[in-house]
């Protein structure tokens, strides 16, 4: 052989290698790669969804905690049962014999089902012999209360025979509409 035929074996050999090694080695591995890149790709968009998503739910958590303080300090506090004793030690303004003379917390009546009968009302009635002012104060404590009590009427009236002896002395009527939730829900 000579020698030109032998570098031309050789450059066909090397060439031949070089082929084989790209179909073989170089081929399946760049495939490989190709395919593990698009599925990092679709990670990464994954991960970026999700961190949005995760932004999203800490803004949302965050709005919710803001809303339950705002309710928390719009709206008055239902209890689960009336709890007439302590509302009456709220209202009590002292019979004292000369500013407030009698003074009677009355339960009128039966717990009615209001709404869509989760809560129940029970009807109560402050009588006041008394001035304006003490009279005046028993809605005032009421409107302070952290419980949900409603004012459904004031009367208020006074003899002649005070009047001409120019005492300022009232007879007044509060009642109140006590709200509470039903007992056969347990305060859910």
């Amino acid at each position: 052989m000579t020698r030109q035929r032998v570098e031309q074996c050789g450059f066909l050999a090397v060439v031949l290698t070089i082929v084989s090694v790209s179909v073989f080695f170089t081929w399946p591995n760049y495939s490989k790669a190709s395919t593990l890149s698009a599925k990092a790709d679709a990670l990464d968009l994954k991960i970026g969804r999700l961190e949005d998503a995760e932004q999203d739910v800490q803004q949302r958590q965050a709005s919710l905690q803001r809303l339950r303080s705002e309710h928390d300090a719009i709206c008055l506090h239902v209890p689960d049962r009336p709890d007439v004793a302590n509302l009456m030690n709220h209202l009590s303004v002292g019979v004292d014999g000369v500013a407030v003379l009698d003074q009677t917390f009355t339960v009128r009546g039966t717990p009615d089902s209001i709404g869509d009968d989760r809560f129940e009302v029970l009807p109560l009635v402050v009588e006041l012999e008394t001035n304006f002012g003490h009279a005046f104060d028993v809605i005032r404590r009421v409107e302070a209360l952290d419980r949900l009590v409603r004012v459904t009427s004031v009367r208020m009236s006074s003899n002649q025979h005070s009047m001409e002896r120019g005492e300022s002395t009232i007879t007044a009527s509060v009642g109140l509409d006590v709200v509470y939730e039903q007992s056969d829900r347990g305060g859910e």
